[in-house]
């Protein structure tokens, strides 16, 4: 019928990683200026955690030494597995990111942010406030 949206379609799998650093949360800003959280399309021969992990590094070259899955989230074009994650180092903008930046709550930035971004970065902060003990006590090594 017209004017009838197919909700059987598949989604773009993506893994999002939500990364603090100084006590922010570290974005990266596309070629296009839009502020998102490393992240990006899930291979079909890689688990979520893998495609985390990988664009993590891609984009900030940073190594992810803990890795949690968090929620999901579904946005109109994607279904993001989010992780947040533990990393050390001096974040470097790469690949697709052209810039780094450090969110703190600045409202300047969350107007620059993607829908999905400001959901998923409002409800880590939601999920941290009421359950701190999850980032203490689930961390779990992505590698040995």
């Amino acid at each position: 019928m017209l004017g009838m949206r197919n909700t059987n379609c598949k989604k773009r799998k993506r893994s999002s990683v939500v990364l603090e650093l100084a006590g922010a949360i570290l974005l990266v800003e596309a070629r296009d200026g839009l502020l998102l959280l490393p992240g990006g399309g899930q291979g079909d021969d890689e688990s979520a955690i893998e495609a985390a992990v990988r664009e993590l590094r891609e984009e900030t070259t940073l190594m992810a030494s803990v890795a949690n899955f968090l929620f999901r989230h579904e946005s109109p074009s994607n279904m993001h597995s989010v992780f947040w994650a533990i990393a050390d180092g001096t974040p470097e903008a790469r690949d697709d990111a052209v810039r780094i930046h450090l969110y703190r709550g600045e409202v300047a930035l969350a107007q620059k942010m993607s829908p999905a971004t400001l959901a998923i970065v409002e409800e880590f902060q939601r999920l941290q406030a009421a359950e701190p003990e999850l980032f203490r006590l689930r961390q779990v090594r992505t590698t040995a």
